[in-house]
C-alpha cells in the first residue's frame, strides 16, 4: 500500500477501535450476559479494538511503514505499549505505566485515572479455550472495560 494512503487509513483506525468497544458496551447495557463464551468473544472484540486504538497512535507519531508495522509488531501490545513509551506518549493517552502479565497471556493495563482493566493477547486468546474462568469475566467488568478503552480512544483523538 502507498505510504501515503496507509498514513491516511491508519488516522481512522482508533474511530473504528472505539465503534467496536461501543458495540460491545451498548450490546451489554441491553443484554447483560454470564455466558462465558460470549464474554470471551466481547473480550476478543476488545483486545483487538485495543490494538488498533494503540497502533494508530503509533502510525501517528512515526513515519512507520505498513510491512514493518506489521514485522515489527503484529499483535504484540507489549512491543507497542514499550515503543509509545519511548515516544514518551503513553501518559498523553491516559496510560500510566507499561501492563502487567497477570497470568499468562492476559495483561494488567492501568490508567493515569488509576482506572484498571484486562486485555488478553489477541493471538492467544484466538487459538486456545482458556482452562479457568477469570475472576474478570463478568458483563459488568466488560462495560467497565468498555468505559475506560473509550476514555483512551477519546484522548488519542483528541491528539490528532
Amino acid at each position: 500500500m502507498n505510504q501515503h494512503i496507509f498514513q491516511q487509513t491508519a488516522k481512522y483506525w482508533n474511530d473504528w477501535a472505539c465503534q467496536s468497544v461501543k458495540l460491545v458496551k451498548d450490546f451489554l447495557e441491553n443484554n447483560p450476559t454470564e455466558d462465558e463464551p460470549r464474554l470471551r468473544s466481547y473480550y476478543i472484540l476488545l483486545s483487538y479494538a485495543f490494538e488498533l486504538m494503540l497502533k494508530s497512535r503509533l502510525v501517528a507519531v512515526t513515519n512507520i511503514t505498513e510491512d514493518k508495522l506489521i514485522k515489527t509488531y503484529g499483535h504484540n501490545i507489549n512491543k507497542i505499549l514499550q515503543k509509545l513509551k519511548d515516544l514518551n506518549e503513553l501518559g498523553k493517552i491516559g496510560i500510566k505505566v507499561l501492563p502487567k502479565e497477570v497470568r499468562p497471556h492476559i495483561y494488567e493495563i492501568e490508567t493515569t485515572n488509576n482506572e484498571t482493566f484486562y486485555i488478553y493477547d489477541f493471538t492467544n486468546i484466538r487459538y486456545y479455550p482458556k482452562k479457568h474462568k477469570d475472576s474478570w469475566d463478568t458483563a459488568k467488568t466488560v462495560r467497565d472495560t468498555t468505559n475506560i478503552m473509550l476514555s483512551i480512544s477519546n484522548k488519542i483523538r483528541a491528539l490528532k
